[in-house]
């Protein structure tokens, strides 16, 4: 599919789409590999991934791929004391979806640089590349990103202890039915 084609599909898509919710509270803490995003304005976010000690990796408008904290992690021209970073949670709960792999497949990528443009290759597809793998892929939207959450969220739950996996295996309890939806949540940094 050639690009004006994509980007086309993607606008009539995100039109269709009922989008994930983003509350207002509670917080939470982020986790080391989870999804981040801050909104830009009445249509645009910024998104990025988490990497532990207040270090947030993002693919900027400069076509570099850096390490943030969470002032710098907002574009220039935004405010970041009027607005918030959210993180993606399972389902309706507060349980932030995060990975070890995607931490280290976005360590991996810091310093490189790749050619940005804001329709084809942003953050979003950036961030959709650390949660498959697949750095070639087809996300150009926020929107798209969202999909490829929803459809990963059970791998990136987190686990039950494995007290609570063995009760539910000896007791014979039938596993939960995954959450239809995600939600994003305000994240409170140390």
């Amino acid at each position: 599919m050639n690009k004006s084609r994509r980007f086309l599909h993607m606008l009539r898509k995100n039109f269709r789409k009922k989008k994930a919710r983003t509350l207002s509270f509670p917080e939470v803490s982020p986790v080391k590999g989870c999804i981040l995003k801050c909104d830009l304005g009445v249509l645009l976010e910024h998104t990025g991934l988490y990497i532990g000690k207040g270090r947030i990796v993002s693919l900027n408008r400069h076509s570099r791929i850096r390490i943030e904290n969470e002032e710098s992690f907002f574009p220039p021209g935004t405010n970041p004391a009027s607005n918030r970073i959210y993180a993606a949670c399972y389902g309706r709960t507060g349980e932030v979806l995060s990975s070890s792999a995607i931490a280290r497949r976005a360590g991996k990528k810091v310093n490189k640089e790749t050619p940005y443009n804001v329709l084809f290759n942003n953050c979003h597809r950036f961030t959709a590349g650390c949660i498959t793998g697949n750095f070639e892929n087809e996300v150009v939207s926020f929107s798209q990103l969202e999909d490829v959450i929803f459809a990963h969220q059970e791998e990136l739950r987190p686990k039950e202890p494995w007290w609570i996996r063995l009760k539910n295996f000896i007791m014979r309890t039938p596993a939960p039915e995954p959450a239809d939806t995600f939600n994003w949540r305000p994240v409170k940094f140390k």
